[in-house]
Order: C-alpha cells, then sequence, then structure tokens
C-alpha cells in the first residue's frame, strides 16, 4: 500500500511539473499588441513587417497605417512606405555595418514602440577546405576566420547544396566546441536537447584572433545532383543570436518529454518580434 501511495504522489508531481511548464507560452492577452519583425542584412535594403495579435502564436492581421521611423546614430533617416500586407520598406538605401540603427512605430491604437540594433561589420572568410574520406563515409571541411578576441562575437554557419535547378540547406556535423552540443549529433545532456538544430555560436571559448573550425557532410545524405558547396558565414548581432537559440529551443519542445521554460526572444518592449541585423560573407566550392 505504501509503495501504490508513492507511485500516485510521484505521477502527481509529474503531471503538476509538466503543467508548470507548459505556462511558459505566452498566454492570451485580451489587448491586441503590434508585432514587428526585421532581420537586415547588411548591404541590403531594410525592410520591416509589423502586424497586430492577440497571442504570439495566434493569426496576426497586418498593419497598414503606422508612421514607421528609421534612425541612423540617433538622426532621423526618414519614414518607411508601406508596400503590402503590413510589410514597410525604406527606399533607396542599404543598411551599413557597424553603425546604430533605431525604429520607431507610431500608431493611433497602440503606445509608441522602439528598438534598435548595432550592425555587425562583415567577417571574411579566409579560406575553406574540401576533404573527401569515402572509408568513413564524410565530406569534410575546415573553415578559417579572424575573429576579435577582446569582445564577444556571434556567429552563424550554413551548408547549402548547389545544383542547376535547386538549392538546399545542408545538415552538417561537428564536434569542435564552439558548437557547444547544438548540432543533432552532439546532442549529450538536457541543455543541448533544447538547442539541437541550431547552427549559432560564439567565440566565448576561443581567445584567438584566428578561429578554425571543422565540420562534416555524410555523404549518404548528399544528393547527386548537387554540383557545389556554398558556405555561408554570418556575423550576428547579440539579439539576433539570442532569437535564432530561442527559436530552435521553443521548436524542439514537442520533441522533448521535459523542459525549460523558454520564450521566444524580443528585443522590442511592449510589443512581439525582433530589430535585428547581420553580416554575411560566403564561399563556394566545387563537390569533389
Amino acid at each position: 500500500m505504501n509503495c501504490f501511495k508513492y507511485l500516485i504522489c510521484l505521477f502527481l508531481f509529474v503531471l503538476l511539473y509538466s503543467c508548470e511548464e507548459e505556462e511558459n507560452v505566452p498566454q492570451t492577452k485580451e489587448k491586441p499588441m503590434l508585432a514587428l519583425n526585421s532581420l537586415i542584412g547588411v548591404d541590403s535594403s531594410i525592410h520591416v513587417n509589423l502586424t497586430m495579435s492577440t497571442d504570439l502564436y495566434e493569426e496576426s492581421h497586418s498593419i497598414t497605417d503606422a508612421i514607421i521611423t528609421l534612425y541612423k546614430n540617433k538622426q532621423s533617416l526618414g519614414q518607411l512606405n508601406h508596400k503590402s500586407n503590413g510589410n514597410y520598406e525604406y527606399p533607396n538605401y542599404h543598411l551599413e555595418g557597424q553603425t546604430n540603427y533605431e525604429i520607431s512605430v507610431i500608431h493611433p491604437d497602440f503606445a509608441e514602440i522602439k528598438a534598435s540594433t548595432i550592425s555587425p561589420e562583415k567577417v571574411i572568410i579566409d579560406k575553406v577546405e574540401q576533404i573527401n574520406n569515402y572509408k568513413d563515409g564524410k565530406t569534410t571541411f575546415t573553415l578559417n576566420f579572424s575573429d576579435d578576441p577582446t569582445k564577444n562575437d556571434y556567429y552563424m554557419l550554413l551548408v547549402k547544396g548547389v545544383s542547376a535547378d535547386f538549392s538546399q540547406l545542408l545538415n552538417y556535423y561537428s564536434n569542435d566546441i564552439v558548437f557547444e552540443g547544438n548540432l543533432a549529433v552532439n546532442e549529450t545532456d538536457f541543455e543541448q536537447n533544447m538547442l539541437a538544430g541550431s547552427r549559432s555560436f560564439s567565440d566565448e571559448n576561443s581567445k584567438s584572433s584566428q578561429l578554425t573550425i571543422s565540420f562534416y557532410l555524410l555523404n549518404d545524405e548528399i544528393s547527386t545532383d548537387i554540383s557545389e558547396y556554398r558556405i555561408e558565414l554570418y556575423h550576428l548581432s547579440k539579439d539576433y543570436y539570442n532569437y535564432e537559440r530561442s527559436y530552435v529551443a521553443i521548436e524542439n519542445r514537442d520533441n522533448l518529454p521535459f523542459y525549460n521554460k523558454t520564450r521566444l526572444y524580443s528585443n522590442i518592449e511592449g510589443a512581439f518580434g525582433i530589430f535585428s541585423s547581420y553580416s554575411l560573407d560566403l564561399k563556394t566550392i566545387s563537390k569533389q
């Protein structure tokens, strides 16, 4: 009997713990909120999507009549033009690196919202080398680039397979410490399971001015139609880094029996969304 009571108590504890974790999902709000989303690349035009919703995960409605003003280093550049479906664009301008940008949104039905980002400078890929090892079924790459050891930097690495007809995002794997268990092959504990699939990383484990990353593809996962690989290195703002990792953690919750409380990261006070930036450098190499 005592054993039976113990099992019942244990079941109730697990049930209550699971319910508590579900509270992490943003609850429906009676009053609608604005949702602003903009991830802008250096040397790219500036686009903003503005919607309204009562919940981050519910259907949103486009906002087409807001006044959105862009600032560069605290100086007004002017207003964005609405194009369609809540999408706004600042005309004839491209984002500059290492620059402070701020955006303000004014609408008669909502309080003014503001957000800012410091665009990162482009980090150049110095070299990419490809090594085929048919015995272990892998295609291995080494990537080299310069990194400033005096400050914290954030990156994301994407690998794409390119053919005459398509381009596809490829899964890659690595045991390098910079990924801290993000990639699926490195899943070893609870925290890493939450981040499985994230392709972002920081330089906090490196004190060198040169970063060398080794990663590999599994040959069985590579389409025979692919003729070349595109290696893309993104230099992220810290906000973009936090956003990407929170998004991956939320996506992974359905596959885990227990998980930490995680909210989709936002740098916009009083609204949903993200206003952030990145820079990109890439190398294309032929498939051997």
